[in-house]
C-alpha cells in the first residue's frame, strides 16, 4: 500500500494544475474504478481530501463513508472523519473519531495533539492538560505547551513551578519569556489596592460595574471593556482589563484590550509585554491575531522603532486578506 499510495502522490502533483478546475460536484478520480477494493479505497480517500482542501468537509465525510465500508478500523480513515467534524465545529463527533484512532494507535503524537486542541475548543482545560502531560511524556520539549495550559486553569504555581524546571534544564524560548512575565504580572497585580474611583459612567455600564462586583463572569467585562473602548476611556478600560487578567489570565482579548489601553496611555514598552503574552492564548482566530499585531505596530511605531512596526502592520495584513 505504501508503494502504491506513493504513485498516486506522483500522480497529484503531475495533476495538481487541473485539481482547482474542478467545481465541487465533479469527481477526480485518480485510478481506474475497477473491482479492486484497495484502488476504489485510494480513489475516495484522495476525492475526500481535495474535498477537504476546498473547505466542503460534509462531501469530504461523505467519501471517508465510502472508505469506511471498505475498510473498517483503519486510523488513517478515523483521523480524517475527526478532522472534518472539527472544522464543522461538530466536537463530539471529532473526539468520538479522533478516539478510534488511538485506540489502534494510542501514543500518535498527531492524534494526541488533535485531541488536546478539540478539548480545547470545549473550554475543558482538565483534559486538555492530562493530554499534553501524556504528549510530553513522550517527547519533554513539548514541556512548555503546558504553562498556558496551567495559566488557562488558574494554577499558577504549577505554572511557575514547569517554568523554573525549564530554566533549569538550560531550555529558553521567547514563549517561555512571555508565560513567566504572565506569571509576574499576576502575582504583582493580586497585590494591589482595590479599584479606583472612576469617571462618570453611563446608567447601563454602572449596572453592569454593580453586577461585576458581585458576579464575577467573563461575558460582564467584556461588555464593561467594550463600552470602555467605545466611550475612550482608557484609564477605566486598563483598570478593568487589568482585573480581567487576575480573573481570566488565559483570554486574548483581555491581553488585547489591556494592550489598547496601555497604548492609548503611552505606556509603550508595558503594552508590548502584555500583547506579547497574550498573542500566545489565541486560538484558532486569524482575526483576532491581527488584531495584537496592528496594536504591536502602535506601540513599536510610536517608540520610533520602524521597522519592527512594519513588520508587524504586514504581518496583521496578510492574515486578514488570509482569513
Amino acid at each position: 500500500m505504501i508503494n502504491r499510495s506513493a504513485n498516486i502522490y506522483t500522480l497529484l502533483l503531475i495533476f495538481c494544475a487541473s485539481l482547482f478546475s474542478f467545481s465541487q460536484d465533479e469527481g477526480l478520480l485518480l485510478l481506474k474504478d475497477t473491482d479492486d477494493n484497495q484502488i476504489k479505497f485510494e480513489n475516495h480517500y484522495f476525492e475526500s481530501l481535495k474535498y477537504k482542501a476546498i473547505g466542503n468537509y460534509t462531501r469530504a465525510i461523505t467519501e471517508l463513508e465510502n472508505c469506511q465500508q471498505l475498510f473498517a478500523d483503519n486510523k488513517a480513515i478515523a483521523f480524517e472523519f475527526s478532522k472534518n467534524y472539527f472544522e464543522l465545529k461538530k466536537y463530539g463527533e471529532a473526539e468520538l473519531y479522533v478516539n478510534k484512532a488511538l485506540q489502534i494507535d494510542s501514543e500518535n503524537y498527531w492524534f494526541l495533539e488533535h485531541l488536546k486542541q478539540i478539548y480545547l475548543k470545549q473550554y475543558n482545560i482538565q483534559k486538555a492538560i492530562k493530554i499534553q502531560q501524556k504528549i510530553n511524556l513522550q517527547n519533554p520539549k513539548e514541556s512548555e505547551k503546558l504553562i498556558p495550559l496551567f495559566i488557562w486553569a488558574k494554577e499558577f504555581y504549577k505554572a511557575s513551578k514547569l517554568v523554573t524546571d525549564l530554566e533549569s534544564r538550560g531550555f529558553k524560548s521567547s514563549k517561555l519569556d512571555s508565560y513567566k512575565q504572565v506569571i509576574e504580572n499576576y502575582n504583582k497585580r493580586r497585590k494591589r489596592s482595590v479599584l479606583p474611583k472612576l469617571k462618570k459612567e453611563t446608567n447601563s455600564l454602572l449596572e453592569l460595574k454593580e453586577s461585576f462586583k458581585t458576579d464575577k463572569k467573563y461575558g460582564i467585562l467584556i461588555e464593561i471593556l467594550k463600552q470602555e473602548k467605545l466611550n475612550s476611556n482608557f484609564e477605566d478600560l486598563l483598570v478593568y482589563s487589568n482585573e480581567g487578567l487576575d480573573l481570566f489570565p488565559a483570554q486574548p482579548t483581555i491581553y488585547l484590550l489591556n494592550g489598547k489601553a496601555l497604548n492609548q496611555l503611552k505606556k509603550y514598552y508595558v503594552a508590548i509585554d502584555v500583547l506579547n503574552s497574550g498573542i500566545d492564548f489565541v486560538i484558532d482566530d486569524v482575526y483576532l491575531i491581527a488584531d495584537f499585531h496592528e496594536q504591536l505596530a502602535i506601540s513599536f511605531e510610536a517608540l520610533k522603532d520602524f521597522k519592527k512596526a512594519n513588520k508587524h502592520r504586514e504581518k496583521a495584513i496578510v492574515l486578514r486578506k488570509k482569513e
